[in-house]
C-alpha cells in the first residue's frame, strides 16, 4: 500500500512539474515570434497611412512578416482593442485617444532594453 501511495505521489508531482514548466515556457516566448518560429509584427493603423510598398521593403530587409490591419476612426480602434481577443504589437491612435487608452489600462510600457536608436528621439 505504501508503494502505491509513494508511486502516485511521484507521478502527481512529475505531472505538476511538467505543467509548471509548460506555463513558464508559454509566458517566456519571445515577443514577435509566433509558434511557427517566424518573426511577425502586427500593426493596427489608420487606413492608407503607410505605403504598401514600404511594408514590403520592411519585410524584405528585416525578415519580419507584417500583419497590417487598419481602422477608420479612433473610436472603432478603441472599441476593438477594449473588447480584447486581439493582439497588436503596435497601434497608432490620435493623441487624444492615447490618454483615453491609458485611463482604460489598454497600453503597455515600452521595453527600452529591446529598442535601439532611442537616443535619436526627443524625450
Amino acid at each position: 500500500m505504501k508503494k502505491i501511495i509513494w508511486l502516485t505521489t511521484i507521478i502527481l508531482g512529475a505531472t505538476l512539474a511538467l505543467f509548471g514548466v509548460n506555463i513558464f515556457l508559454e509566458h517566456t516566448e519571445n515577443v514577435g515570434t509566433k509558434n511557427n518560429g517566424h518573426q511577425e509584427l502586427t500593426i493596427y493603423n489608420w487606413g492608407d497611412y503607410i505605403d504598401p510598398n514600404l511594408l514590403k521593403k520592411f519585410q524584405k530587409e528585416t525578415g519580419y512578416k507584417v500583419d497590417y490591419e487598419t481602422f477608420d476612426s479612433n473610436e472603432a480602434m478603441f472599441t476593438k482593442i477594449q473588447q480584447g481577443g486581439t493582439h497588436y504589437d503596435l497601434a497608432v491612435p490620435s493623441d487624444y485617444m492615447i490618454q483615453k487608452m491609458k485611463a482604460a489600462n489598454l497600453l503597455l510600457p515600452l521595453d527600452h532594453e529591446k529598442l535601439t536608436g532611442l537616443g535619436n528621439y526627443d524625450k
